[in-house]
């Protein structure tokens, strides 16, 4: 089996840690990561790259303004970095259901897809973007990656948590890995819809449970089976 030469931005990140995660464990793929400045490529600069798979981004800066500069300053760094090395290859591009929304993170998301699809154009390669819904999964940032994250640790610390009556989509992180290792644009996932009071309500349940017997908890759907999974990480 041919192997695929991939470059990951924002390894760090939530969705790169368990993207690297499952790169571990799965054949046929070469993996480089570069930098947080987008300067070098690690472990080494590879000859060639099938694929960018571009996760980085930045969701929140002391002005919202400045989160639009910064990610069209890290769009154009990373290509700049490609440009350098001599690497043209096809990119994978995470954006986010908020591209379509007024805010500067929707606004940057919507350029950073122009923007890199004329370079593909240009290139004459692949460009896919997958939209993701919001996601959530263990070892999510509290407070700024996912509002499941918010609400786990607010439970745990004891803390009031902020709620609105409305309903959300959420997708398991895992599902989300699935879809990049496709290399392939998607925009509507199988989602779980629940309610902001429910979903606290239920992600308070599971933390009483598991600390009254974590071997004996009552598992309704896979869905709380994910909850508990992201709940514990935080332990």
């Amino acid at each position: 089996m041919n192997r695929k030469t991939i470059l990951i931005t924002g390894a760090s990140g939530f969705v790169g840690r368990h993207l690297l995660n499952r790169l571990a464990i799965e054949d046929g793929f070469e993996v480089f990561i570069t930098d947080r400045e987008f300067t070098q490529i690690f472990p080494h600069p590879p000859k060639t790259v099938d694929w960018l798979i571009h996760l980085a981004s930045s969701h929140r800066e002391s002005e919202e303004k400045l989160v639009f500069e910064n990610n069209e300053r890290i769009n154009r760094d990373i290509i700049a970095l490609l440009t350098k090395a001599g690497l043209n290859p096809n990119i994978l591009f995470t954006s986010s259901i908020h591209e379509e929304g007024d805010s500067f993170y929707g606004r940057s998301k919507k350029a950073g897809s122009e923007y890199l699809r004329s370079v593909c154009d240009s290139w004459n390669k692949k460009f896919e973007k997958i939209v993701f819904p919001n996601l959530f999964g263990p070892l999510a940032k509290p407070y700024h990656t996912s509002v499941v994250a918010n609400f786990c640790q607010d439970i745990i610390t004891g803390k009031e948590s902020y709620i609105n009556d409305v309903e959300i989509s959420l997708m398991y992180i895992q599902d989300a890995i699935n879809s990049i290792l496709q290399l392939k644009s998607k925009d509507t996932f199988d989602t779980t819809k629940v309610f902001l009071p429910d979903l606290h309500r239920t992600i308070k349940e599971l933390h009483l449970a598991y600390h009254a017997d974590p071997f004996h908890i009552n598992i309704k759907s896979k869905f709380e089976s994910q909850l508990l999974s992201t709940l514990t990480s935080y332990y």
